[in-house]
């Protein structure tokens, strides 16, 4: 069986998806005294929305609510 979705569908769904994960989550990452929304967190490494994080670079704090969790070092080549 094939489905086919219209790509502006497809794209509503997907921003629907990351919203849910980013109001279900409670991961957070702290860098300059801002808190970005973390959607997953793995042993050596999470993952962020493009659209709500900035050019992090440098040392930053993830947590859990208010429980730090760890931090970690981003690099970034231009």
């Amino acid at each position: 069986m094939t489905t086919f979705l219209s790509k502006e569908l497809h794209a509503d769904l997907t921003s629907a998806q990351k919203d849910k994960k980013l109001k279900k989550s409670r991961l957070r990452v702290e860098f300059n005294g801002a808190l970005v929304p973390v959607l997953k967190l793995w042993d050596n490494g999470f993952s962020m929305d493009i659209e709500h994080a900035p050019q992090l670079r440098g040392l930053v704090d993830i947590f859990d609510g208010s429980r730090h969790l760890s931090q970690c070092l981003i690099i970034a080549s231009t």
